[in-house]
């Protein structure tokens, strides 16, 4: 597998979440390898390693549970899918770097709203005066 692929495996893996964006993987990967770029190839690395174990879940944990490093850049991977936007290792965050990665957050599929201050697509009610609507 490449790179790209691999990640968006393991951020399938990481979130709980089947059949992610590859759009928004490569994006994030990105995004992340510009900040992360020592650690995020070490954690698809462990990644790697981990598929090709009975229980690829608790191999990875045990990767990230042996180095704190991996377990922040995995974190930070977790976070960029939910909401688009991470922190830095210098504790400055990295914000959604599109309106659409903001849309895209895994968020509100989790809380079943739509994105703050993003009036719904239809066919959801939608337009001036959407919320006086019942869905």
């Amino acid at each position: 597998m490449t790179d790209t692929a691999d990640f968006l495996a393991l951020s399938e893996l990481l979130t709980g979440e089947p059949q992610l964006d590859p759009a928004l993987a490569d994006a994030y990967q990105q995004r992340l390898t510009t900040v992360f770029a020592a650690d995020l190839p070490r954690l698809i690395s462990a990644y790697r390693s981990a598929s090709a174990t009975d229980d690829p879940a608790a191999t990875l944990q045990a990767a990230m549970d042996a180095d704190t490093a991996l377990a922040r850049v995995a974190r930070e991977t977790i976070t960029v899918w939910y909401t688009a936007q991470f922190t830095r290792p210098d504790n400055t965050v990295d914000p959604p770097a599109t309106p659409g990665q903001y849309r895209a957050g895994l968020v509100w599929k989790v809380i079943q709203a739509h994105p703050v201050a993003a009036a719904p697509t239809p066919p959801a009610p939608s337009g001036y005066g959407y919320w006086t609507q019942h869905p």
